[in-house]
């Protein structure tokens, strides 16, 4: 967020004096996703093979046939940004399953919490069975990976550009919108009790006695959204785990970039054999 907008900064600087009548303004802002924006990339698409309706107004989309690899969109982000990903699991005689996550795409909600973005998946591993692999981006990794952990279904797991706190994430977004010390702290209590757990739960380090599956890390040295600080600190905690950091691409192009996906589909399609799971 390079600019923020006049009326913003006049709260943000009002949380100076008033944090805790600011903070749920704050709160809305960060939960609530604009169904507008369209980050990079947003590649061709073609037509899904089958829209599949998973209950309570979510939905997720089907391209190919083949063992499953779920495609796990971040906050604001969208389908069409996993257009190479999609091709490529197609070319290679996989099925490739994207999920709009709640409030975005085609999914219903005007709002997006950890609770929520994890029961999404959650619903849709179940749905789907043991999947081959689940790629995510962004949020939709750091969610991904807490969601398998806890609930299992799938065999790896390869997070792009994820984050290794949500709290940090938090705080990341105060900082951008201009919030002071005094402001930060409400509007992360403001976050915290309306989703009812407290930010730090959905850390990677709360999962790590969990994580029993190959994993990659993919993060760009440039992400100026999710600091590359934040893969180290993955793959410190992630015994095992591959490591691969690119230089120039930032947070979303990595999902266009043709060495980002071959090494991305090259780790999830391995190992298929006995697994023919689809939808």
């Amino acid at each position: 967020m390079s600019a923020v907008p006049l009326p913003i900064a006049a709260l943000a600087a009002a949380s100076h004096v008033a944090p805790s009548l600011v903070a749920p303004f704050f709160r809305r802002m960060m939960l609530k996703p604009r169904r507008h924006v369209r980050p990079p990339p947003v590649l061709p698409l073609p037509l899904a093979d089958q829209r599949i309706d998973l209950g309570d107004g979510l939905v997720a989309w089907r391209w190919g046939q083949g063992p499953i690899v779920l495609l796990v969109h971040g906050f604001e982000g969208n389908r069409a940004q996993f257009g190479a990903v999609i091709a490529a699991l197609v070319e290679r005689g996989f099925s490739a399953v994207a999920l709009d996550v709640p409030a975005h795409g085609e999914s219903a909600g005007d709002e997006l919490t950890a609770v929520k973005f994890i029961a999404a998946i959650e619903r849709t591993l179940a749905r789907l069975g043991t999947v081959q692999a689940v790629i995510g981006h962004s949020m939709g990794g750091a969610m991904s990976l807490y969601s398998v952990a806890n609930s299992g279904g799938a065999r790896r797991v390869a997070l792009i550009a994820a984050p290794s706190s949500l709290k940090r994430e938090l705080q990341r977004f105060a900082e951008a919108v201009g919030l002071g010390e005094r402001g930060t702290r409400a509007f992360i209590a403001s976050v915290e009790r309306h989703v009812g757990r407290p930010a730090a739960d959905f850390d990677v380090r709360h999962i790590v006695g969990k994580v029993d599956l190959p994993l990659l890390l993919v993060h760009d040295q440039n992400d100026r959204q999710v600091p590359v600080l934040e893969a180290a600190r993955n793959a410190h905690m992630l015994p095992g785990a591959e490591l691969m950091v690119t230089r120039g691409l930032g947070h979303n192009r990595l999902l266009a970039d043709p060495v980002v996906v071959r090494a991305v589909v090259d780790f999830v399609t391995q190992e298929t054999i006995g697994n023919a799971c689809t939808v």
